[in-house]
């Protein structure tokens, strides 16, 4: 067989509703791909999309039915896969025109790194465009040393899981995926991986579907369980940092935490969290909140989830 340079591992479970579309999205894009499927037990009809989708696209179906997250099947992918490089593509969310394109020259550019990222969109349920996802890496495609990358990024995930691509056997010496982190272990592979730079590139090439059933709203109930998730990335990450840049990136980011443990407790109509998001806003002080808003890009993230919210209970 041919050998790929680029995998796309899919961890699929009862994913229907959108597979097809996440799969469409990758015709025309394939020469030189290989797409792994790990199908952690599905019973919506999801194993027969992939069966038909084999016919148009070069892809292996593993079935992994005692798997227990995204996490581990992505890893169970990893081992499997044989390209070099390698990006992620859940169930929901989508490839735009020209992706493979971009990610090839980006590698070719860019090839002193170990991870590649570029600007994606946010779709709703019916796949309209609602907002974006980028982080504030400017307008030019260019490489990022570890200093810059890692002080945005140790503040705030502003990277969308379908807009990274990455070196497989950086990853696989380092472990994968860590699998205890049900919601922020794609963070922590950014943060890890960064420690040699990020190449970047603004073009949104990639779409990140956001509705009531994600990750985000149905994990954050337990909202210690989540405080905890969005800790351990900022204590295993921040020592990278010169310590120049150590005090201002900690209250950034322990400001960032306080305020998204804060919206997931609003949305659960849970309190708890308010108090801890004021706190941490009036310590960051007036002359660090621009900073912190460029850093998280709470904005631009929050403003169509928000806009979904009212719609939904319009």
């Amino acid at each position: 067989m041919t050998q790929p340079w680029l995998s796309v591992i899919m961890p699929i479970f009862n994913g229907q509703a959108t597979l097809e579309t996440a799969l469409s999205s990758l015709a025309g894009q394939c020469e030189g791909l290989e797409i792994i499927a790990v199908d952690q037990g599905s019973t919506d009809g999801s194993r027969e999309i992939l069966e038909a989708a084999q016919a148009r696209f070069p892809l292996q179906i593993i079935d992994n039915p005692n798997g227990r997250s995204w996490t581990e099947n992505t890893n169970f992918g990893l081992r499997q896969a044989r390209a070099p490089l390698v990006t992620m593509l859940h169930q929901d969310d989508i490839w735009l025109p020209g992706r493979a394109a971009l990610l090839k020259d980006m590698s070719t550019r860019f090839h002193e790194v170990d991870i590649w990222v570029h600007g994606a969109d946010l779709i709703d349920s019916q796949g309209k465009t609602v907002g974006q996802m980028c982080p504030p890496f400017g307008d030019t495609p260019r490489v990022l040393f570890p200093d810059e990358a890692l002080s945005h990024l140790i503040v705030q995930n502003t990277v969308a899981l379908p807009a990274v691509m990455f070196r497989r056997d950086i990853v696989l010496d380092r472990g994968g995926l860590d699998e205890t982190l049900w919601y922020t272990a794609d963070w922590d592979l950014w943060l890890r991986l960064s420690r040699n730079g990020l190449a970047w590139n603004p073009r949104h090439a990639s779409a990140f579907r956001i509705h009531a059933k994600s990750l985000t709203m149905t994990g954050s109930r337990d909202l210690q369980s989540f405080k905890r998730q969005l800790e351990i990335p900022l204590d295993r990450h921040l020592a990278e940092l010169p310590d120049q840049l150590t005090t201002r990136a900690r209250k950034r980011a322990e400001a960032a935490n306080a305020l998204n443990v804060c919206l997931a407790g609003l949305h659960h109509r849970d309190l708890r969290g308010l108090g801890a998001a004021l706190r941490a806003a009036l310590l960051l002080g007036p002359f660090e909140w621009r900073g912190f808003l460029r850093s998280t890009q709470i904005v631009q993230r929050l403003t169509p989830r928000l806009k979904l919210a009212m719609q939904r209970g319009a």
